[in-house]
């Protein structure tokens, strides 16, 4: 007979492994970030096209997890809704990174804007609430508006905030995951 511990915790398992995921990859992704604004004032017109193509692989990558989460949540039950949110974003962003817009940091800030308030509304739900999932939320909502309206006005700036978001949410992720999957 499964108890309650073992009922809460099985359906929130593929999520975790998602979210380990996707810390993992955005962490990685501040490393390149970081190492991209290295080479950018010796090698600018190849770091560029560099971060253009990383930027929209990430976001890419980021809507695929999420879109196996969702499935996931569709099938057993679960609340879908937020991860299907995070798949659109991460694949209009991706389609915009890639197509449409001359200001692929712009989009990225938007991305993390979107993604964060659906990090903040999935956080609240019974059995997915974390301090470190609802910090990893507050880092995306809050570094998307600084980015947005504030004074990064330069692509240096802006290559430097989103090597630190990064950094950040993908520590906080992984913590998360971790904590998540140890219960």
């Amino acid at each position: 007979m499964p108890t309650a511990a073992a009922a809460v915790t099985e359906p929130t398992f593929p999520s975790q492994r998602v979210l380990a995921f996707r810390g993992a990859l955005i962490l990685l992704f501040g490393l390149v970030e970081a190492a991209l604004l290295l080479f950018a004032f010796h090698l600018p017109h190849v770091t560029t096209s560099l971060l253009v193509l990383l930027l929209a692989g990430f976001v890419l990558a980021d809507g695929l997890a999420t879109l196996f989460e969702s499935v996931a949540a569709l099938n057993r039950g679960g609340r879908w809704i937020g991860p299907v949110g995070n798949t659109v974003a991460g694949i209009a962003a991706c389609v915009v990174v890639l197509f449409v817009t001359q200001h692929p940091l712009r989009t990225f800030a938007w991305w993390v804007f979107v993604t964060g308030v659906l990090e903040a509304w999935t956080s609240l739900w019974p059995g997915r609430a974390s301090r470190a999932r609802t910090a990893a939320a507050t880092v995306s909502v809050t570094v998307g508006i600084l980015v947005l309206l504030g004074p990064f006005h330069d692509n240096a700036r802006l290559i430097l905030a989103m090597a630190v978001y990064g950094l950040i949410v993908g520590a906080l992720r992984l913590q998360a995951a971790l904590r998540g999957t140890a219960h």
